[in-house]
């Protein structure tokens, strides 16, 4: 009977670099205004709900950023809308 080699777990944060897994693979960067907007709304919704996640804020933050790079608001909607959060 083989067993399985054991998996060390790390304690070394290092290992998991939190940038590179909160944006790969979330389709933000390719999304269609659309899908931008829809985020938007649930993120806002879910903070309006009382969820205080520290990483719900900058989520916000970048769809607002791309919601104005690509001239589908302004930056005084964004700016209406930061005061929300």
């Amino acid at each position: 009977m083989s067993r399985r080699p054991a998996i060390e777990l790390s304690d070394n944060e290092d290992d998991f670099p939190e940038q590179d897994w909160e944006t790969e693979g979330s389709g933000l960067m390719n999304a269609s205004a659309d899908k931008l907007i829809n985020q938007l709304y649930v993120h806002l919704g879910s903070i309006k709900a009382g969820n205080n996640s520290i990483k719900l804020q900058p989520e916000v933050i970048y769809l607002l950023d791309s919601l104005v790079e690509n001239g589908l608001i302004s930056e005084k909607e964004k700016k209406k809308l930061l005061v929300i959060i």
